[in-house]
């Protein structure tokens, strides 16, 4: 090997290590200013506005002040899932790499499904990444194990405008439904009170959920679906299915 192919080789070499140092540094800041963005959002839950909103409840009223996009917040003990959820029915996926201050952001926000009507929708569906450091919803995996369900059945879903609290109806592995291919796509039921959809998804939950929690589903029931990616199959998703109490 001649000394030109010699310094050819170490440049690419030098090349690729600049620029994996560059990728890494990247994800750490994003990761220090969305560990920064976090502290910040749990100070002003709580915090009161100035200026009282109507009909929304007090501890939420600065976080909304901040961001007309905040509806509530989700809580479930025993996990990382301790965050605000963002709705923007008029901009499809706007909280997917967008965090809760408009910047870039790979692991984004969780958010509730531009489809669903936070008032009125029998099945609110909220998304988040499953991130390896087990934030957003990369903690909503534990719900595989049956053994931790039993200890961790509770759900706290605040809408700014209501405290609620739902139990875990079962866990799902599943799948995004190709397009023109037959399946039910659990990620288009919102609810409509149409009882035929709503035995639809009771049928797809008895039939592939993780285990059996022993809670029945009946018409009227208002669900809370919390839903994330999984990588058991190609375009692979993981579902938690809860009932409001």
């Amino acid at each position: 090997m001649n000394d030109k192919m010699r310094k050819f080789i170490r440049l690419i070499a030098l090349i690729a290590l600049v620029v994996s140092v560059g990728v890494l540094i990247f994800y750490a800041i994003d990761d220090l200013r969305s560990k920064s963005t976090d502290d910040k959002l749990k100070g002003l839950k709580d915090a009161q506005a100035s200026a009282s909103l109507p009909d929304i409840l007090p501890e939420y009223e600065a976080l909304y002040a901040e961001n007309h996009d905040t509806i509530g917040w989700l809580k479930i003990d025993g996990t990382g899932i301790d965050n605000v959820v963002m709705y923007a029915p008029d901009e499809i996926d706007k909280y997917l790499h967008t965090d809760f201050y408009g910047n870039y952001s790979y692991r984004g926000c969780l958010f509730v499904d531009e489809y669903c009507d936070i008032l009125s929708s029998d099945n609110l569906i909220i998304y988040g990444h499953n991130m390896k450091d087990y934030s957003m919803f990369g903690s909503l995996m534990y719900y595989v194990s049956e053994d931790f369900y039993k200890q961790h059945k509770l759900i706290s879903f605040d809408t700014i405008y209501e405290k609620q609290t739902y139990e875990i109806v079962a866990a799902v592995k599943t799948e995004l439904v190709p397009e023109g291919s037959d399946g039910f796509k659990y990620y288009e039921y919102t609810g409509s009170g149409d009882e035929a959809s709503f035995n639809e998804y009771v049928k797809f939950i008895e039939e592939n959920k993780l285990y059996d929690t022993g809670i029945e589903l009946s018409p009227g029931d208002k669900l809370l679906t919390l839903s994330t990616c999984a990588y058991h199959t190609e375009d692979g998703r993981f579902i938690v299915v809860a009932k409001k109490i």
